[in-house]
């Protein structure tokens, strides 16, 4: 189990903006596609993107994250995703990866563990710290020269279960853990609803103008 009282672990997080990004862009759509295609019989892999995850993980810990700059996801963690209890993969391109495995020590690092066409997700947190003895500091020996296209690396499951700290857990589209209150998970229905609203609106229209016929 992760240790308690670690300073690092993010507490000041966002649930009612997050939870609406996940049901409007990645929970609603894969579940309406997917019934969709059940319909006709067609199978899907119902994957989401990862960047999808970085938006999710960034509206939930307030990190907007570096812009176009390269390197880590957000400004201080990195956000990583696995379906099935998966290894979480690490890729490190030919131009940028050296610099990018040196600054994982010293960020964060943002698990999703995802199954059922995100019916079940966990978010766990652990400390780029932690992870420098175990991975890091031997990724960075394993260095290849000459350098290929990508250098792949992974983090087991376990070990994240084992020492991270979970942040979330969403069940069927609602959060489990932490416990929320009734009224914050209403009041982001709301603006869901007024945001989905106002989308498929369309813009207004001055008042007293007229529908031009087709």
């Amino acid at each position: 189990m992760a240790e308690r009282g670690d300073s690092t672990v993010p507490t000041n997080l966002d649930f009612e903006k997050a939870l609406m990004y996940f049901h409007a862009y990645m929970y609603g759509p894969l579940q309406g596609k997917l019934r969709l295609y059940d319909a006709r019989g067609v199978r899907t892999a119902g994957k989401v993107l990862s960047s999808d995850w970085e938006v999710f993980a960034s509206i939930l810990v307030r990190d907007l994250g570096r812009k176009l700059v390269k390197g880590i996801d957000l400004s201080n963690a990195e956000v990583k995703s696995a379906e099935n209890k998966g290894a979480y993969e690490y890729q490190y391109h030919k131009h940028t990866g050296l610099q990018r495995l040196r600054e994982h020590p010293n960020v964060g690092h943002l698990f999703f563990d995802h199954s059922d066409n995100l019916r079940l997700v966990e978010l766990r947190y652990v400390h780029g710290g932690k992870m420098k003895e175990r991975f890091f500091d031997k990724w960075l020996q394993e260095f290849p020269k000459p350098y290929p296209q990508r250098y792949r690396r992974s983090v087991p499951y376990g070990w994240v279960l084992e020492n991270g700290t979970l942040l979330m857990r969403i069940e069927n589209g609602e959060v489990t853990h932490p416990k929320i209150a009734p009224s914050e998970i209403t009041e982001a229905s709301r603006g869901l609803r007024s945001e989905a609203n106002s989308a498929s609106a369309g813009p207004e229209r001055p008042a007293g103008a007229r529908k031009r016929r087709p």
